[in-house]
């Protein structure tokens, strides 16, 4: 006979021996119950292309949130075409004495730009991704999400320009004028 102790434990155990043996019911549809095949067609609207733009003065704080957006819009499962930095913006900011003209200091403040173009994105899903981003806003970052604009691709490169110039003079060339005058026609 067990002691008094270990009883309730062999009672356990020929519990689960019992419990073990018994079949598992096997999963299937119920022969008398009719259930109808559910098909979701509902279909959202996707943006093509969705532009979402960072702004700061400190470098830091911005590198490392542009990064956790990149991931965030990974996890989300949105397709991450492009993510840039734009050359800085400097603007000049000058404080006054009280009740004078008299300039006390200067500060020259820096702009930090980082885009990212997200694509294919669905209209469902983007509004739980800004919500997201902007709940996790570091401060001195301000964020922009816009669909892609011509303009966006514009303001990403540095305008060259000599190479406008020679562009111009090119130009210039198929002018009758102009090939008249160098002796070309």
């Amino acid at each position: 006979m067990l002691p008094r102790l270990y009883r309730p434990l062999w009672r356990l155990n020929q519990l689960r021996t019992i419990t073990a043996a018994t079949p598992k019911p096997k999963p299937g549809k119920s022969e008398g119950l009719y259930e109808p095949v559910l098909i979701d067609k509902r279909q959202y609207p996707e943006f093509e292309n969705v532009n979402i733009r960072l702004q700061g003065y400190d470098y830091g704080p911005l590198e490392k949130y542009q990064h956790f957006v990149h991931t965030m819009a990974k996890h989300f499962k949105f397709k991450v075409d492009l993510s840039y930095a734009v050359s800085s913006t400097t603007e000049r900011i000058t404080t006054l004495k009280p009740n004078s003209t008299v300039v006390d200091s200067e500060i020259e403040l820096h702009t930090y730009d980082r885009w990212i173009r997200l694509s294919s994105v669905s209209a469902v899903r983007l509004q739980l991704f800004i919500n997201f981003i902007q709940t996790h806003l570091p401060s001195g970052v301000k964020l922009t999400a816009k669909v892609h604009e011509k303009q966006d691709e514009d303001y990403r490169y540095i305008p060259d320009l000599l190479l406008k110039a020679r562009q111009e003079e090119l130009k210039s060339l198929d002018d009758p004028v102009v090939r008249r005058n160098l002796g070309w026609e």
